[in-house]
């Protein structure tokens, strides 16, 4: 149809009229091919009434006015074709491998994080259902997942003790706390298991002691534990006086820890040395302490373990105000029976139920002679397997002055004998024997009673052990 509105003319290359008809034509055809590219359908010129308005007008020729429709249909026509030249466009050329991919759009979850730092972001935080607001977040506060993917405490014992809890060793003075806590120090350091407790990996220990000679009981434990011992810098020592109630104190040791390689677990002998001028029984000056032990916590990391005394009625706990046993991760509670076996309680545990006990015995280790020629002993501890009997014989009621009489009386006897050679047992009749002719001071008429109920209440409490045949022993 473009041949009937063309005015023949000469074929002169400057004729205007001809080279406006090719340049429309070439214009035209590349208009169309992008059209196709586009939309992937054929259009036809004579569906284009923009289209031959436009060649009238380069041919002068008159034709009716263009209709309005006509210009918007031209417009869209015109808007897509020039997007699908800028499409088309990259793909005519050579790329180097990967950017086409890269040029690619992204899904809606696959797309890369914004290179922005988050403070030039503006992000609706409000409205993200997995985020909380920044200021929230910078306050501390935590979603599910935030909780969730927060690294969990590392066990020391496990079980017993993690990095940075606070733990307390209490007991009566002589019941064998200090010898527990060291103890527990030098496992760390050397073994894989303490009191059926498993320690994942080696530990680094700092041992304030301000109570009691150190140099010997150290000695002890390596002498009685072949192989065991407390290399640097894995195990420090503190024996100089130190404050935990003075903040300057605990923050001078804390520098000083970490300069030195830090450590894992801090153990602080006495509470009691450790806080001079404080009263144990005011909620201010303890409110100090736990303030100050947390404190020493956050700075190192470490686990602080104290070891502190009981009152007068040591079933009653530590002594001093509640609100330091109110802080406490772990409460361990040692104590001496009465047949000299000693008792440790698990009394509270944030990792469990309580009420857990263990035993233990403490041998006096000979570590030879000081510059005066006298005997150096020193006290290591030998862990002893529970058992319904070991049980059964450290929670025995104290013996009456009656009942201490009677053991010592069959103690006698055992050791010495017939003719000096020990004796292994003795028949109940013989203890009933020997045990009257010790309660001489009581009345030949109830003697014999008392003799008999003295040697029941013995097998009873474990402290006389009797076999199927009837022969009695001493108990551990």
């Amino acid at each position: 149809m473009l041949n009937q509105h063309i005015i023949p003319s000469d074929n002169s290359e400057t004729d205007p009229l001809k080279s406006a008809a090719i340049m429309f034509t070439a214009r035209r055809r590349e208009q169309e091919a992008a059209e196709l590219s586009a939309e992937n359908q054929p259009t036809s010129r004579r569906s284009n009434p923009f289209a031959a308005a436009m060649v009238a007008e380069i041919l002068g020729s008159k034709t009716e006015a263009i209709p309005e429709e006509a210009k918007d249909a031209g417009a869209s026509r015109d808007t897509p074709s020039l997007e699908a030249e800028k499409l088309l466009a990259p793909s005519t050329e050579a790329q180097p491998p990967g950017t086409v991919q890269d040029d690619a759009p992204h899904a809606d979850h696959e797309r890369p994080e914004p290179s922005l730092p988050e403070s030039e972001l503006k992000i609706d935080e409000d409205s993200d259902p997995v985020r909380l607001p920044k200021q929230a977040r910078e306050f501390g506060l935590l979603t599910r997942a935030d909780v969730q993917a927060e690294p969990s405490a590392i066990p020391l014992i496990h079980g017993l003790i993690s990095k940075g809890q606070l733990v307390m060793i209490a007991g009566p003075s002589g019941s064998g706390k200090s010898v527990f806590q060291l103890h527990l120090g030098a496992a760390l350091l050397n073994g894989p298991v303490v009191f059926g407790h498993a320690i994942p990996k080696r530990a680094r220990m700092l041992y304030v002691n301000l109570e009691g000679d150190l140099k010997p009981r150290l000695e002890a434990i390596e002498q009685h534990h072949p192989g065991w011992s407390f290399p640097a810098p894995d195990a420090m020592f503190l024996t100089r006086p130190w404050r935990l109630n003075d903040r300057d104190s605990v923050e001078d040791l804390a520098n000083h820890v970490n300069q030195a390689g830090g450590v894992d677990v801090i153990f602080i002998d006495t509470l009691n040395r450790a806080t001079p001028g404080s009263d144990e029984n005011l909620s201010t000056d303890m409110g100090m302490v736990i303030a100050h032990a947390n404190l020493l916590i956050n700075l190192t990391g470490a686990a602080v373990v104290l070891t502190h005394h009981t009152g007068k009625a040591k079933e009653r706990g530590p002594r001093g105000h509640s609100s330091l046993y109110a802080a406490l991760d772990t409460c361990l509670m040692v104590d001496e029976t009465e047949s000299g076996m000693r008792m440790v309680e698990l009394v509270k545990t944030r990792q469990g139920p309580g009420g857990k006990k263990y035993y233990f015995t403490i041998e006096n280790i000979a570590l030879g002679e000081d510059d005066y020629g006298l005997p150096i002993v020193g006290p290591a501890l030998m862990e002893v397997e529970g058992s319904p009997e070991v049980e059964k014989a450290a929670t025995a009621p104290a013996l009456t002055p009656q009942q201490k009489e009677a053991l010592l009386a069959l103690t006698l006897h055992m050791q010495n004998g017939l003719n000096g050679e020990p004796l292994e047992g003795v028949s109940r009749d013989e203890a009933l024997e020997v045990v009257k002719a010790a309660f001489s001071a009581v009345s030949s008429k109830h003697r014999s009673t008392r003799a008999r109920e003295a040697i029941d209440a013995l097998i009873e409490a474990g402290r006389l052990l009797q076999n199927d045949s009837g022969m009695l022993t001493i108990g551990s």
